[in-house]
């Protein structure tokens, strides 16, 4: 199902703003939430951002958790579901956010 204007727009709009988060960001500290959650990716079949809040430093650079996930879908090392859940995040007052699995290629080389 194809999506309205306004949600293409904000969709790109928000890769923009999480682009440039990235490009922003401690490349060490993006690199270790990555790793956090391809981690935590190992250990269950499917999960979201909520997954790894409590986990993360309160200091952590907002939208930094977004744009360690994006990039990760990028690269194809995870996958979206098609499914969302509730937001846990306060600020985002429960909008809903995409659950993830690890791809294929990825389990496969986690199994070796």
């Amino acid at each position: 199902m194809m999506g309205t204007v306004y949600e293409f727009r904000a969709e790109r709009g928000a890769n923009r703003l999480l682009e440039r988060i990235r490009a922003a960001a401690d490349r060490e500290q993006l690199a270790l939430v990555q790793a956090l959650i391809l981690d935590h990716a190992l250990t269950v079949e499917e999960f979201s951002a909520n997954d790894f809040r409590d986990r993360l430093p309160a200091d952590l650079p907002h939208g930094l958790l977004g744009a360690a996930v994006r990039g990760l879908a990028a690269s194809r090392a995870i996958t979206n579901t098609g499914r969302t859940v509730p937001s846990t995040s306060p600020d985002t007052h429960g909008h809903r956010i995409a659950v993830y699995r690890l791809t294929a290629p990825r389990q496969e080389a986690a199994a070796a």
